[in-house]
């Protein structure tokens, strides 16, 4: 089977995260908090992205593990000088999850000499779990 792209050359792996959340728990947090909880934490994009599908708490908690991985690849968490929509997540032109970066993000990634972030994303019918993975350039 011959494949008509390929995946991007980058070099070392700078640091990697990952993050397991339970769909019932952002569920609880989306029915108490309601949309001060959806915009304080979620992208427009992811916004619009998540809540259109059937069962959006799945794909919203999968992006809030998202966001707990990348934080935890650069080795900061969540706090300067990330906040929840520093990162977000937007589907890539062949379907696959792609991490966004606000500016701040962006130029602290380059200062410790990343070049991307690469991620995968997966949900069950009560868990969803994130893989991130801070790249850097070539050596």
């Amino acid at each position: 089977m011959a494949v008509d792209f390929a995946l991007p050359v980058s070099g070392p792996l700078l640091g990697v995260g990952v993050d397991i959340v339970d769909i019932d728990r952002i569920r609880s947090m989306r029915e108490r908090q309601g949309d001060r909880f959806i915009q304080r934490v979620y992208t427009q994009a992811e916004q619009d992205y998540c809540l259109k599908m059937k069962f959006p708490d799945k794909h919203l908690a999968a992006r809030f593990a998202a966001k707990e991985a990348v934080s935890k690849a650069f080795s900061t968490g969540i706090g300067d000088p990330f906040n929840w929509t520093s990162i977000g997540v937007v589907v890539g032109d062949r379907g696959q999850p792609e991490v966004e970066l606000d500016a701040k993000c962006a130029q602290f990634m380059e200062s410790l000499g990343g070049v991307r972030v690469a991620i995968s994303l997966s949900h069950t019918e009560t868990t969803a779990i994130a893989f991130a993975a801070l790249i850097g350039r070539n050596g």
